[in-house]
């Protein structure tokens, strides 16, 4: 089998996954198809973390000038001529680059000075794709080169996307065996509501999609039909806001078609029942998996 961990970074092809974008009545999922390439000349942020198998670029010019390029080894050092190891790993771009002048200020003096009668600056060259597992109900599961840029969103791009079983409300992401954030992706495509790209991908993170617990249908009047994803603590006014409200002929009120969890019957019996509901009261009904509204119409109107 081959290793991951050499691999360079040129051009992350996106898997496509089953799901119909077209006609796709799941909502969200489309969100992560996209025929999207990620190469390796991003501009590179300052607070990017250099590691093993990253290339930088130095630069110094003023009294003396060169531009050399360098591979960071598996040690995490480059080697320069006239100064030895230099100990890069683990260090942000800026941190690299006082590191880099303190240490040539040995052999060129002026680049410790005011005057700037030298100057050093650092650059990232091509970069090594990480390792990112992806568990649960992702598209393609397993072990995936992630650009090393990536955060939560990016990453299940360029895995493929989410399964239509998987949540997009509870995606977490874990770190040597803790889980260091839980993602609701509904607040992002709703509202735009972004808290996942403050946190970048590092090799080795896992990212678990868990399967859906609660999944309800709502068509009629209102403005997406479909199926959406519940919280426990998600109502039939939240759904309807998932569903981008009413429509201009919606009603106040609404034909619910229950089921009754299996854990809550005492037989099959009766498992499915529909009920009228009113506007008012929606605010405080809470729904199962499976469970359907329809949203009527003014009367009159069809």
């Amino acid at each position: 089998s081959s290793s991951f961990e050499d691999n360079e970074l040129t051009t992350v092809n996106v898997v496509t996954s089953d799901i119909d974008n077209e006609n796709n009545p799941f909502f969200g999922y489309e969100y992560f198809q996209r025929d999207i390439s990620f190469f390796d000349n991003v501009p590179a942020p300052r607070d990017f973390i250099l590691g093993p198998g990253d290339e930088v670029v130095i630069s110094v010019w003023g009294e003396t000038n060169f531009r050399q390029s360098f591979t960071i080894n598996r040690e995490g050092l480059i080697y320069y001529e006239n100064l030895g190891f230099l100990n890069l790993s683990n260090k942000t771009i800026s941190e690299a680059q006082e590191y880099l002048i303190s240490e040539f200020s040995k052999i060129i003096s002026t680049l410790k000075e005011d005057d700037s009668r030298s100057n050093l600056l650092l650059e990232v060259g091509q970069l090594k794709s990480i390792n990112v597992y992806f568990t649960g109900n992702v598209s393609s599961p397993g072990i995936h080169l992630i650009h090393p840029f990536s955060d939560l969103f990016s990453a299940l791009v360029q895995a493929g996307g989410v399964d239509k079983n998987g949540s997009l409300r509870k995606i977490k992401i874990l770190r040597e065996n803790k889980e260091i954030m839980s993602v609701d992706f509904y607040s992002f495509f709703l509202e735009g509501a972004n808290n996942f790209s403050n946190l970048r991908l590092v090799d080795g993170d896992i990212i678990h999609i868990p399967t859906v617990s609660t999944r309800v249908k709502i068509e009629g009047q209102v403005i997406n039909n479909g199926f959406f994803e519940l919280l426990e603590s998600d109502t039939v006014t939240d759904l309807i806001k998932f569903a981008g409200g009413y429509t201009e002929y919606a009603g106040q009120s609404a034909v619910l078609s229950l089921i009754i969890p299996v854990s809550e019957r005492s037989s099959d019996d009766n498992a499915i029942t529909s009920k009228n509901l009113d506007a008012k009261n929606y605010q405080s009904v809470k729904l199962n998996n499976g469970d359907a509204i329809n949203i009527l119409s003014i009367p009159n109107v069809e």
